[in-house]
């Protein structure tokens, strides 16, 4: 189980994440309808039916769906499934290993705990 704790001034979260859910998780970005959602995303920032934007939007709407098309092209791959769940299953093994601990400045904490 992989353990989030988030502690900031006010408020303190502790989320135990199970397995299992990374699992799922891990089966839901990489099923089709992920990618029919991120295809009909693309299409939406592909056209430029208002005229001519303004350079910054421009530039905002190229980035945007670059991000989107990476994202696509990594889910895609046939091998991406297969290497998640490895991902995961290695995970398991060390238990107890931190994988992030960070303090901010505002004295937020983040600490994620195999």
């Amino acid at each position: 189980m992989m353990i989030v704790k988030v502690k900031s001034k006010e408020h303190a979260f502790t989320i135990p994440v199970p397995y299992t859910v990374l699992h799922m998780g891990s089966g839901i970005l990489t099923s089709n309808l992920i990618h029919r959602i991120l295809k009909d995303c693309l299409n939406k920032f592909g056209g430029d039916s208002e005229g001519q934007l303004n350079r910054k939007h421009d530039f905002e709407v190229d980035s945007s769906r670059f991000g989107i098309e990476l994202v696509l092209s990594i889910l895609q791959n046939r091998n991406t499934k297969q290497a998640i769940r490895q991902l995961i299953k290695e995970l398991q093994r060390y238990k107890g290993t931190v994988l992030v601990d960070v303090k901010a400045q505002d004295g937020t904490e983040v600490l994620i705990k195999l």
